[in-house]
Order: structure tokens, then C-alpha cells, then sequence
């Protein structure tokens, strides 16, 4: 079978070529000319998330929901989704206003993308509060965090969601 090629077609062609050409070459720039930051942005991101826990435990709401970019998504544990400024503010109020709580949390691994824009981490999270009848129930689980960084070059929580180990405690009948 033998192709026949317009004069109409043929210019589309080649400017499809060049065109995936220029794109090959500009991912390979990019990718190699700037300096590589992960190293440092994982630090920057560990220190951010360790002076976060510190403001978790000053049991203000405003201190911890700083930490979170504009356009955060937290995903409480038992919860609903919350999308929104107000959403956020009572999910943490919420979890800040536990009778007699302790909070806790430590990164065990931070992934940063070689964009150096976008990271994520996960590790584990101790809390113990108090319930109704005084009784100390304690709780362990896992979290995970996606970082954006910042025009100022900061990093800020864009989602943030933790969990349980131990099961769900079934409803009582």
C-alpha cells in the first residue's frame, strides 16, 4: 500500500515534529537547568512540620490552620470532608477542643518531586484526651500530608488526613 501526502498535509506534519521536538528539548532543559533543591526543601518541610506540631500543641486553632495554603482539603478521620476556610477551622477546633488533650506527630518520610514544587509525607501521630467520665483514651495512627510550595518559597499543607490504628470500634446496641 503506498501513502499519498497532499500538499496540504505534509506542512501540518512537519509542524507537528518540530513542534514535539521543541517540547522534548524544553523538558530536558528544564529538568537540568536548575539546581536540585530536594534535599533542602525536605529539610525546609521537616521543619515546617515540627513547628506545626509545636502549634497543634498550644491548642490554637489559628496557629495550626495557619500551617495549610489557601486551598487546603483536610479529610478528618470519622468526618466529612473539609474543602473550605470554616470547614477546616471547626475540624481542628474540634480535634483542638478534646477535654485534657496531648497531640503529637512525627514525619517518618518526605518525598519531594524533582519540580520541587509539590511534596508528600507520611508518618505517625500519638493523642490522648479525656472521655465523658474522665478516662484517659489514648490513640495512635498514621497521617499523611501533600506540601505545595509557596511563591515565597515557603511549603504549606495543600491536604492533610490521618488515621486510627486500631479498628473502629463498633456502635453499641
Amino acid at each position: 500500500m503506498t501513502r499519498k501526502y497532499s500538499c496540504q498535509t505534509w506542512p501540518w506534519t512537519v509542524v507537528a515534529l518540530l513542534l514535539a521536538l521543541a517540547g522534548c528539548g524544553s523538558v530536558q532543559q528544564s529538568s537540568t537547568a536548575g539546581a536540585d533543591t530536594r534535599a533542602a526543601d525536605e529539610a525546609a518541610i521537616r521543619k515546617a512540620d515540627a513547628d506545626w506540631v509545636k502549634a497543634a500543641q498550644t491548642k490554637q486553632v489559628d496557629a495550626w490552620v495557619a500551617f495549610y495554603q489557601e486551598d487546603a482539603v483536610v479529610l478528618p478521620p470519622n468526618d466529612s470532608l473539609a474543602n473550605s476556610k470554616d470547614k477546616i477551622r471547626k475540624a481542628v477546633g474540634d480535634l483542638l477542643g478534646l477535654p485534657a488533650l496531648t497531640i503529637s506527630w512525627q514525619l517518618t518520610k518526605v518525598e519531594v518531586a524533582r519540580s520541587g514544587d509539590i511534596a508528600y509525607g507520611y508518618g505517625t501521630y500519638e493523642l490522648s484526651s479525656k472521655d465523658a467520665k474522665g478516662k484517659v483514651v489514648p490513640d495512635k495512627g498514621k497521617i499523611l500530608e501533600i506540601w505545595n510550595k509557596q511563591k515565597d518559597g515557603s511549603w504549606k499543607c495543600a491536604v492533610d488526613t490521618w488515621n486510627s490504628n486500631p479498628p473502629a470500634t463498633p456502635p453499641q446496641a
